[in-house]
């Protein structure tokens, strides 16, 4: 986009005058008598058709850059900043102006006096890892000239590194400024400061910012002005940019730009790696393990979903807590873990749902297994119990609390109250009743827990506990009355008379988001519900079963239910008080749950679906995909939940790398169309590089060059004491 002089001041503002750009004010608009109204900008909508968010950042800053398909929709390559410990929404991002949205937060190249910006059709934007580091990069052309802009965050510091190239590519000398500007959210940024000695801008108020060169700048007010000089053609020049957040430019300077980058290649290569001949699946592992990283804080703060709810859910956290411990991110999970114990768990074992206690009939009982599951992967893939030992009381108290009489009938071992695994309750139509993801996580969530009580000494505990999954297990399945299975697929709820909850009623449905289907339907049906695959996934039933396969079936009325664009819903849209539209991570549950059935075809379906969808490019999905009444519900947010369920279903089910109290085991499911797969990954403490062949005929297995035998396509191992070199032909 070519910026002429009265866009170049209606875009840059100030910017444009530190450019030495004269403005002109002939051609202004005559002033209306009418007043205008204050417009909120494009840039305040999270889930804009077409818009992606590359996410960057460490625990301590967190980046965002946006790519918008036209201006209608958003600044192409504005960036959002906010700080990992504080929540909020994408007008609360501390680069957001009120007016110009995301405007003033790119860079300008000024090629022979004239300002440019870049333009969605004329340039990409990418991840790329330069030893490994996430990096993303925006490329465009200006002036006949290239333009590279590469942003990543230092691991350890708070602020982002932007270094752009300028290339002359075209056939005389071009003379080359640059513009950047510091314009501070107005609603958390109240003073404002030039030092013209050391060419630094800073914003004070919630926080403070600061923006600097590396580079020869001058600055003005509100302004940086950071010269390339001449460059020849086919010449090339590169300034460095530096923004931070609560880093004083005297500290960054003392550290060091290259020890920073040292520093952040050596953390993530301790980190696991996944690498196969499909491009695609390659980068959902990389932007899942380096998203995971920006969204969680280092105190472990996280909020659920990015610009949406600013809130903890103990479900979420638990969930990231797994992948980060699959993806060798231990340190996130052990901060994701005590701050859950200390949090979000009362000295009772009640847990938080929405950053609140609910009462024992509203509770997410789920939960309570999930933190379970959630302890026992951080032990068995780090090795350490220093967790478990150290809050151990509370974990206990976690456990026991679902067994409450008020919850657990005691002959049948299964758990009820009137909250459903999605949020509903009783306004919703839930009447009481026992849920299908209540039973099958504290079946789970138990049986983890009496390997955790014989580690810490306690053998009654794990007698008691895994009695109570085993008939809860029992029941689940096969109780005449009470299992959760009907008509020879899982089903979500019964209540406590024994029948089945079919359908949901509410209370008033005019009190339902106006138009959502819940408002308006006549009946809404409870199932299918993507929840129902839980018992697949995680192995409560023989994903090869009958059961397993009609419970499967029922699922492709979740897929394209009143959409065409691929992905499934969480649930029978006739009860959804959102609007129609598919969601990731309970797509990514289903995908789970067919690749342990063994059907790629449906695997490479929901696969291709999140490459494609907004958010694909990126790495960077919505919670769903659909209009949003926003109010009353909050606005579409980035879900970090997706990027663990990814990360588990590469390492768990494809990978098939499962480690336990006593032993390895790895199962791999080599997709089809996948010649191989290549990865390294921390298992308690020790690399294990694991290499997976497409056989020509026949399985086996080398382990340090020793072969081993399969059994059943599984391989089981003592747990790694030193670093090992696994290969399976299979």
């Amino acid at each position: 986009m070519t910026i002429q002089r009265r866009d170049f001041l209606k875009h840059l503002s100030v910017g444009a005058l530190a450019a030495g750009i004269e403005p002109s004010f002939n051609s202004l608009p005559t002033q209306s008598t009418t007043p205008p109204e204050q417009k909120l900008h494009p840039d305040y909508q999270s889930n804009n058709p077409g818009t992606e968010y590359f996410i960057f950042g460490n625990g301590k800053i967190l980046g965002a850059l946006q790519a918008s398909p036209n201006p209608d929709l958003g600044t192409h390559g504005g960036l959002l900043v906010m700080s990992s410990e504080h929540f909020g929404r994408k007008i609360s991002t501390y680069l957001y102006h009120p007016e110009r949205g995301l405007q003033n937060s790119r860079f300008t190249p000024i090629i022979n006096g004239r300002g440019y910006l870049p333009e969605f059709a004329h340039s990409t934007i990418r991840w790329i890892y330069p030893n490994g580091i996430p990096t993303v990069v925006l490329e465009w052309k200006a002036a006949g000239c290239a333009v590279q802009e590469e942003s990543f965050c230092p691991i350890h510091d708070s602020a982002i590194v932007r270094t752009v190239t300028l290339r002359n590519n075209t056939g005389s000398a071009i003379d080359a400024t640059s513009a950047m500007l510091l314009y501070p959210n107005l609603m958390y940024f109240d003073e404002y400061q030039v030092d013209r000695v050391n060419m630094t801008l800073t914003a004070k108020g919630y926080k403070t910012m600061q923006l600097f060169s590396l580079n020869k700048s001058t600055v003005g007010d509100r302004h940086m002005n950071i010269p390339f000089g001449e460059i020849a053609p086919g010449g090339e020049k590169q300034i460095t940019l530096v923004f931070t957040l609560d880093l004083p430019r005297k500290e960054f300077e003392r550290k060091g730009l290259e020890r920073m980058r040292e520093e952040t290649r050596k953390y993530w290569a301790q980190h696991g790696t996944f690498e196969t001949n499909h491009a695609g699946l390659n980068h959902l592992f990389a932007c899942s393990k380096s998203g995971l990283r920006a969204a969680v804080a280092q105190s472990g703060k996280m909020d659920g979903g990015i610009w949406q709810y600013n809130m903890e859910w103990v479900r979420d956290q638990s969930m990231v807590a797994v992948g980060t411990a699959m993806s060798g991110q231990s340190d996130i999970a052990e901060a994701l873990l005590r701050r859950m114990i200390n949090q979000s768990v009362d000295e009772d074992g009640r847990t938080v749902d929405s950053s609140r206690h609910r009462p024992p009939e509203t509770m997410e009982l789920d939960q309570n297994g999930e933190l379970l599951y959630a302890l026992w992967m951080h032990w068995v893939w780090t090795g350490s119990d220093h967790l478990i030992r150290e809050y151990w009381k509370k974990i206990r108290n976690v456990a026991e609390y679902v067994l409450q009489p008020k919850f657990r009938d005691p002959a049948i071992g299964l758990l009820k109250n009137s909250r459903e695994y999605w949020e509903r309750d009783p306004a919703f139509g839930v009447k009481e009743g026992y849920e299908l993801a209540y039973q099958t996580w504290n079946i789970v969530g138990l049986q983890r827990a009496a390997d955790m009580a014989l580690h810490v000494g306690e053998p009654g505990k794990a007698k008691e506990w895994t009695e109570a999954s085993a008939l809860m297990q029992k029941s689940f399945l096969s109780h005449p009355k009470y299992s959760l299975v009907d008509d020879g697929r899982f089903v979500k709820r019964r209540l406590v008379t024994g029948e089945v909850q079919r359908t949901f009623e509410p209370l008033n449905r005019q009190s339902m988001p106006k138009g959502m289907p819940l408002n308006v339907e006549t009946i809404s049906y409870c199932d299918p519900d993507a929840a129902n695959v839980l018992p697949i996934m995680l192995g409560v039933v023989d994903a090869k079963s009958p059961l397993a396969a009609k419970t499967l079936e029922s699922m492709e009325h979740l897929w394209n239910q009143r959409w065409t664009t691929g992905g499934y819903a969480r649930y029978d849209v006739t009860s959804e008080p959102d609007s129609p539209g598919p969601w990731p991570f309970a797509t990514m549950f289903i995908t789970r749950a067919y690749c342990e059935a063994g059907d790629d075809a449906k695997v490479w379906r929901s696969l291709n679906w999140l490459l494609g969808v907004d958010g694909g490019k990126s790495g960077a999905w919505l919670e769903y995909y659909g209009d949003r009444p926003t109010p009353p519900l909050p606005p579409v947010g980035i879900v970090v939940w997706t990027w663990a369920e990814i990360i588990a279903f590469i390492v768990h089910h494809l990978l098939g790398v499962r480690p336990g109290p006593r032993e390895l085991v790895i199962r791999p499911r080599l997709l089809s169309s996948l010649n191989g797969a290549h990865a390294k990954l921390r298992v308690q403490g020790h690399e294990v590089e694991l290499t997976l062949k497409r056989a020509t005929q026949g399985q086996s297995a080398l382990v340090d060059g020793t072969a081993v035998k399969l059994k059943n396509g599984t391989l089981t191992l003592p747990l790694p004491r030193k670093p090992m070199t696994i290969i399976i032909t299979l």
